[in-house]
């Protein structure tokens, strides 16, 4: 009986499914596949617009200031200064860099080859009577090895060559005897840019030289023929004008028929040339009485300094030497027009008489090429209408002389005279020889070591 009851059981079960216990957990599954990217959702409403931003400041420059900043060779240090310091520091970097050149004598080169814009160190040789030597100073602001000077004592060291090194001296080569005659207001804006251009380390040597006694500030300018007192500081000269008339060397040219404008351009030119640019001590020659500080008024901008050895940073391996052209002379001075004279600064080719001819060291045309306009036409017009020299002061400048060797040809049809290390070419009446050469049968010879050109010149 209970084998029969079994059996129905396990019949009546058979197709059906009986629900057993639950499992364990087992463990998680891969992660599926990432679905597509939902569509972009509506554009949320627009903030509100948040209050203005304060003003910047409107600095307003003079053209010249603009340049300066232009012609910068280094980031200046601008932030926080005002309008008119940022005007004073532009000025500033105009007169440096575009009418001093004080890069020429106070550059120094890395030891990369790049340079180190005022860093200083250049050397210059003395003559046995001053000494042995001095260097140009760092003129960055470096506090251990720069230029630390307050105003005042920059101030003072511009304008009577008082050296900091040795206060009971004076400077040598540094050329404080025509940066003296620069309004304050300038040496003040040179001061300002000094101040804002990076600082390099760069400890100077010491100079050997001998005491070179001290001078005062003069009240009145007497380096030339006719004594002109100074105006008082405070007199208003913005552009140097009423001071370029003052430092005029020679008798005043009557400017009484041309326009204010060409008289204010005179007076701005006589400023360049002989305080700013310092014009005089290449184009005269000699320059000036070594003690008095008097210059040669006969031989005023004729030209004739010759100039051997070329050294500093812009100076060129080409070059043998080089002769000052004559700028007043009644007859062999410079004659060609504005054009040619603004074109050859910028280009650093010679205009007038000889074209092709370069520009020869140390003319700076590398700063003289970032004078505005207005004072290339104050230069030019001061040496058109300064009185012209005459007779044996008007003298027969000529060009340069080009360096050779055996590894390195003339050019053209000249030819190397390897011993004195110099081309030689042809000459006639028309075409003379260069810097202290001679004209022997229609050939260029170099000069004898003790031609007296090489030292004295025209």
């Amino acid at each position: 009986m209970k084998r029969a009851v079994m059996a129905l059981v396990v019949a009546a079960c058979l197709g059906c499914t009986v629900e057993g216990p639950e499992g364990p957990i087992g463990p998680a599954g891969p992660p599926g596949v990432s679905g597509g990217k939902g569509p972009v959702g509506p554009q949320g409403d627009a903030g509100a617009q948040g209050p203005p931003g304060a003003p910047g400041a409107f600095i307003v420059l003079s053209e010249r200031a603009r340049r300066g900043l232009e012609v910068a060779p280094v980031k200046l240090t601008l932030e926080g200064l005002t309008s008119a310091q940022v005007e004073r520091v532009g000025a500033g970097s105009y007169l440096v860099n575009a009418v001093a050149d004080c890069g020429a004598c106070h550059d120094a080169q890395g030891a990369d080859g790049g340079r180190r814009a005022l860093a200083g160190g250049q050397r210059f040789t003395l003559a046995p009577a001053l000494g042995t030597e001095v260097y140009a100073r760092n003129l960055t602001p470096d506090a251990n090895t720069g230029l630390t000077l307050s105003e005042d004592q920059f101030l003072l060291i511009m304008q009577t060559g008082t050296d900091k090194k040795n206060p009971s001296s004076s400077l040598l080569v540094m050329p404080w005897f025509e940066y003296r005659w620069m309004t304050v207001d300038d040496l003040k804006s040179i001061y300002a840019y000094l101040k804002a251009v990076p600082p390099e380390n760069n400890d100077v040597p010491g100079d050997v030289k001998n005491d070179i006694p001290k001078v005062t500030m003069p009240l009145a300018f007497g380096d030339g023929d006719v004594p002109r007192p100074l105006l008082p500081e405070a007199t208003r000269d913005a552009d140097g004008v009423l001071r370029g008339f003052t430092i005029q060397p020679l008798a005043q040219p009557d400017l009484g028929a041309w326009p204010a404008n060409v008289q204010s351009l005179f007076g701005r030119g006589s400023y360049l040339v002989n305080a700013v640019g310092r014009c005089n001590e290449c184009h005269t020659n000699p320059a000036r009485d070594p003690t008095t500080h008097r210059i040669n008024t006969a031989g005023y901008l004729a030209g004739g300094m010759v100039f051997t050895d070329p050294t500093g940073p812009h100076a060129p391996a080409s070059l043998k030497r080089s002769m000052s052209r004559n700028l007043c002379g009644a007859t062999n001075g410079y004659t060609a027009p504005f054009t040619d004279f603004a074109a050859s600064l910028a280009s650093g080719l010679r205009a007038g008489r000889s074209p092709s001819e370069s520009l020869a060291w140390p003319m700076p045309t590398w700063a003289l090429s970032n004078l505005t306009t207005q004072d290339l036409e104050a230069l030019f017009t001061y040496l058109r209408l300064v009185p012209r020299r005459m007779g044996a002061d008007d003298k027969p400048t000529v060009g340069a002389v080009t360096a050779c060797s055996a590894s390195v040809a003339c050019p053209g049809a000249q030819r190397c005279n390897l011993s004195a290390g110099e081309c030689e070419g042809a000459c006639d009446a028309l075409t003379p020889c260069p810097a202290c050469q001679r004209c022997v049968a229609g050939a260029c010879v170099a000069p004898a070591a003790n031609d007296a050109c090489l030292t004295s010149g025209l």
